[in-house]
């Protein structure tokens, strides 16, 4: 009778822990990144209406820095992206820059793009 009893209150914690380990919640693994296109000559100077392109293999973003020279982009996956910064000057001038941003889980990234 006490091995009946022993085995039931063994099955019922061990059934117990099993559903607690399966149903953990799951962290939160979104990832922001905020690209700041920024003048080389002079790093305190924004540049607003860049062209903004996060790239790595098939994964392509497009966008355009607001008026803080800024361009947000959230992700679900952790990766390593290209960035490259264009703006368009006039139709023959354009200044450029590139730099490489690793997203971290759960985080924003800040990474800085400067253009000459």
């Amino acid at each position: 009778m006490k091995t009946i009893s022993k085995l039931i209150i063994f099955s019922f914690l061990l059934t117990a822990f099993i559903a607690v380990s399966f149903s953990a919640c799951k962290k939160d693994t979104t990832m922001t990144v905020v690209i700041t296109v920024k003048m080389r000559s002079d790093t305190n100077i924004v540049v607003p209406d860049a062209n903004v392109y996060i790239r790595k293999g098939e994964m392509n973003v497009e966008g355009i820095s607001d008026i803080n020279g800024q361009f947000r982009q959230t992700y679900k996956l952790e990766a390593i992206f290209d960035v490259t910064a264009i703006k368009q000057i006039d139709p023959t001038t354009s200044i450029s820059g590139t730099t490489v941003v690793r997203l971290v889980p759960g985080q924003t990234v800040y990474k800085s793009v400067f253009v000459n």
